[in-house]
């Protein structure tokens, strides 16, 4: 950096301004000196020609001796007068230039002291330029020496913003009345940037305003200048590579402050802060290339050192020249010891041997690999593989290495050796047939149970297509099974007719699923013994089924007659309750009867087959009373007693019958009963089977969690809002279920509706069940309500008078 111009003593007397100042003293002092002697020599000249011609001058006048001796007093009073006289208009010539040469010496010196301060703080600034390696405090710091040092009532420096183009302060020093920040400076053509600033920044010269209260440039900023006494100021762009970046701005307080040394030096002052910044910016580049090779090194040292494997680099002669860590971690070895061994003593025997080869491919054609155990210090040898390729290193032909541990691997090939072992042997003996097919169905091997089962060789089987050992009437169906595999990955449980060798067919189950590898695995298992069972029991169902289709025919043709005439529908009723339930309540009872094996032994599928009878008997008789009590109350003949009973061994025996279900479905099954409930009057019955009806609902509709009966009173039932207030037991059945869609929820108590209908149904029922339970409560004068959340379970409130009048 240019070291600014800083005077010497012996300088400054060689300055034109101290040579000009060292002659007006001189001149000062001379013309003083022959004003002395004049006024001496005048004085000495008048005394002289008055005593030597003053008598004459009287003589002539006429004067005789007498009245010349008395005019020698005012001979002499004359003398003193016009000699004073004379001395008072000399003496105040000399003190008038006494005066005038003592002001000029005084203005020489308060310029001399304002020029000493001006260079002082070029001084300072130049040390602070040298010191400060920050932007913002270099400026911060210029600005505060130009109060402090330099003499100035204030200094900015602003820096252009591109955006707004407004010249924004970055440093100030002197403002003490905020005069910076009540003000808005630009530097574009706006009535704010034609003032000084904006002038000097856009056209790249020094502005001097020696009479910032008359000069025009400064009208914006007008009120504020003269409110806080300044009066002079000066503006010098700042350049940065040739381009104008901002300003540097100074404030007086007397007109006129800013002359042609005062401009020259604040130029200076510009120009060093100038090349300061190109300094720092040159310096910032170089600090930030230095970071950016630090950062490269550090970058590269943690790859290499955050890499898996080893990573090592040598010469020609084998003399290591970088490794990372982990290659230290893995040998056991220091750098130090690293450094002064060759590559192939971390290998032994054969090793050695393949290694050293495989070093001389990598320095001759440029790469090469190899499988060696890599030995640490401690003797233990780990299998690694390495790579290793040719580079220039600074000219030099190097090999730059790298190592992975395949320890893992080969455990993992190990493994999967004896995987497939098992897998064969499993694939071998596997009692049920499997085939492996391509994706087009050809047979690409099979175990020996399906060579047993088609009656094939198993070299016979590969090659062949899912045609050739099916029947006939199958064909169609193998271009939609394979597109079932491929679209879901799997084919679960499909039947199949199987042609053996010899041409006969048997069924079998097959079980199909796409490979990782692409192929298909087909399970196959023949299904013969199944088939004939399910034909059998398909034989002895057909037999119960005609017996019952009798009797509905029967129930069928009551109904119709029970529905052409009101009048005998009750006789229907009557009649049909015995003869509905008569043949199957034999059914039932005939089936217990055999399945309890008093006619003879069963086998366990004669077994299995016989309960499922004895359930649909008993699910149809279920069916025959929810009609005949639906249709009893439909046409008023259904009665409800009024008598007293207990309602909490009610409540028991309700959940006591009902706990089975809920334990074979591993669901809770709770009772909370409030403390005053104990009897009511009414049908023991009837508030019984609305009990076990909900109950069973709530459990058929729950898989997981619970159901929970809670029983209290309410003191105030109203059953209609015209109906006076009553006591009544409040039963709450609340379950953790599927819960109630809300489109389903306005068709809830309507008969014969289901939650779930059509052939995916997963719950069995007649939907009558809640539709008798709303029916009775009506009857025994209460009511029934439900609540429920899909997938979030249900709640089921019946509310019954606790003394029910006949």
């Amino acid at each position: 950096m240019r070291a600014p111009v800083i005077p010497t003593p012996s300088a400054r007397r060689e300055t034109p301004v101290a040579r000009l100042v060292s002659l007006f003293g001189r001149l000062g002092l001379s013309r003083l000196q022959a004003r002395a002697w004049g006024i001496t020599g005048g004085y000495a000249l008048f005394a002289t020609l008055w005593v030597y011609f003053s008598d004459d001058a009287l003589r002539a006048l006429g004067f005789d001796p007498a009245r010349r001796v008395h005019g020698e007093l005012y001979k002499g009073l004359a003398f003193v007068a016009v000699t004073s006289g004379l001395l008072l208009l000399l003496l105040r010539r000399a003190l008038r230039a006494i005066k005038t040469w003592y002001g000029s010496y005084r203005l020489r010196e308060i310029e001399l002291e304002r020029f000493k301060r001006l260079y002082a703080a070029l001084s300072h600034i130049s040390h602070a330029i040298v010191r400060q390696p920050d932007r913002n405090e270099l400026f911060q710091r210029i600005c505060r020496v130009l109060v402090e040092e330099g003499g100035f009532r204030l200094a900015w420096i602003g820096w252009h913003d591109a955006a707004t183009h407004r010249l924004v302060p970055v440093a100030v020093w002197g403002d003490d009345n905020d005069y910076i920040k009540t003000i808005q400076v630009y530097a574009d053509d706006r009535p704010e940037g034609r003032g000084p600033s904006g002038t000097a920044f856009r056209e790249n010269r020094p502005y001097i305003c020696n009479d910032m209260v008359n000069d025009p440039a400064t009208l914006p900023w007008r009120t504020e200048v003269i409110r806080r006494g300044f009066r002079a100021s000066a503006v010098l762009p700042i350049r940065v590579d040739d381009r104008v970046e901002g300003t540097l701005a100074v404030y007086a307080d007397e007109v006129g402050f800013f002359r042609d040394k005062e401009v020259a030096l604040l130029t200076e002052v510009a120009g060093d802060i100038a090349f300061a910044l190109a300094n720092l910016a040159r310096e910032a580049s170089r600090r930030a290339a230095e970071e950016a090779v630090r950062h490269e090194r550090d970058f590269s040292d943690a790859v290499l050192n955050s890499l898996p494997g080893v990573l090592y680099l040598y010469d020609r002669s084998g003399r290591f020249l970088r490794w990372n860590r982990n290659f230290e971690r893995v040998t056991g070895f220091t750098s130090g010891e690293i450094a002064a061994m060759h590559p192939l003593e971390f290998f032994t025997g054969p090793d050695r041997d393949q290694v050293a080869a495989r070093i001389g491919e990598v320095f001759q054609r440029g790469e090469s690999s190899v499988e060696a155990g890599f030995v640490a210090k401690d003797g233990r040898a780990t299998p690694y593989y390495f790579t290793g390729i040719l580079a220039q290193l600074a000219g030099q032909a190097c090999l730059v290495g790298v190592g992975i541990d395949i320890s893992e691997r080969r455990r993992a090939e190990a493994a999967k050796g004896a995987s497939e072992a098992r897998y064969q042997t499993l694939f071998a003996y596997a009692p049920d047939g499997i085939l492996i097919a391509d994706t087009q169905s050809v047979y690409l091997d099979a175990n020996a149970s399906i060579c047993r089962m088609l009656g094939y060789e198993r070299h016979e089987l590969i090659g062949l297509h899912a045609a050739n050992i099916v029947a006939p009437a199958e064909f169609p169906e193998i271009g939609s099974a394979l597109n079932a595999i491929k679209a879901s990955g799997s084919d679960y449980g499909r039947e199949w007719q199987f042609r053996r060798k010899d041409g006969s067919f048997f069924p079998a189950e097959v079980i199909a699923t796409v490979m990782p590898d692409g192929n298909l695995l087909a399970m196959i298992r023949d299904i013969t013994e199944r088939k004939v069972a399910e034909w059998a029991l398909r034989e002895l169902n057909e037999t119960l089924e005609l017996k019952v289709v009798e009797r509905t025919g029967e129930l069928q043709s009551a109904l119709v007659r029970a529905e052409s005439a009101d009048r005998i529908k009750s006789a229907f009723l009557a009649t049909m309750s015995h003869e509905l339930r008569t043949p199957l309540n034999s059914i039932i009872g005939f089936t217990g009867i055999v399945l309890q094996e008093l006619a003879g032994p069963l086998n366990p599928e004669q077994a299995k087959q016989l309960g499922m009878v004895r359930g649909s008997a008993r699910h149809l008789l279920e069916l025959i009373n929810d009609v005949l009590d639906l249709s009893k109350i439909e046409a008023g003949q259904l009665e409800v007693g009024a008598e007293p009973f207990d309602l909490r061994a009610s409540i028991a025996r309700a959940i006591a019958s009902i706990r089975p279900q809920a334990e074979k479905k591993n669901l809770t099954l709770d009772a909370a009963l409030a403390a005053d409930v104990a009897g009511m009057v009414g049908d023991r019955r009837r508030v019984e089977q609305i009990l076990l009806n909900l109950l069973n609902n709530a459990l058929k509709f729950t898989e997981r969690g619970g159901v929970t009966l809670s029983v209290d009173l309410v003191a105030d039932f109203r059953p209609s809002p015209d109906a006076s207030a009553r006591p009544a037991v409040r039963i709450r059945v609340t379950d953790t279920g599927i819960g109630i869609k809300p489109e389903h929820r306005a068709a809830l108590f309507q008969p014969f509706h289901q939650l779930d209908t059509g052939l995916a149904r997963q719950h069995e029922g007649t939907g009558l069940g809640l539709a008798i339970c709303r029916r009775l409560a009506a009857l025994m004068g209460g009511e029934i309500s439900a609540a429920s959340e899909w997938a979030q379970g249900s709640v089921f409130t019946v509310i019954l008078p606790l003394n029910k009048t006949s």
